[in-house]
């Protein structure tokens, strides 16, 4: 029986918090304390947030250069 290999580089953490929300929203529909139409306009808030701070440009590092050595002319 061939096992799972382990998953490699960093937990998937963007999917537990989609699980945990969407588990959150379910529970305050469930219990009344949401409507379901409430919970889509919150929800497209969410994601137009998530998508605007997902897709931001990433700055990057500046080069570090080697300091220049002073070259002396040859005699």
């Amino acid at each position: 029986m061939p096992s799972r290999p382990t998953p490699r580089g960093s937990f998937p953490v963007d999917l537990v918090v989609f699980l945990a929300v969407l588990a959150t929203g379910g529970v305050l529909v469930l219990v009344g304390h949401v409507s379901p139409e409430a919970l889509a306009g919150y929800a497209s808030a969410l994601a137009g947030l998530y998508a605007a701070w997902h897709h931001r440009p990433r700055r990057e590092q500046p080069q570090q250069t080697p300091p220049e050595t002073p070259t002396t002319p040859e005699r």
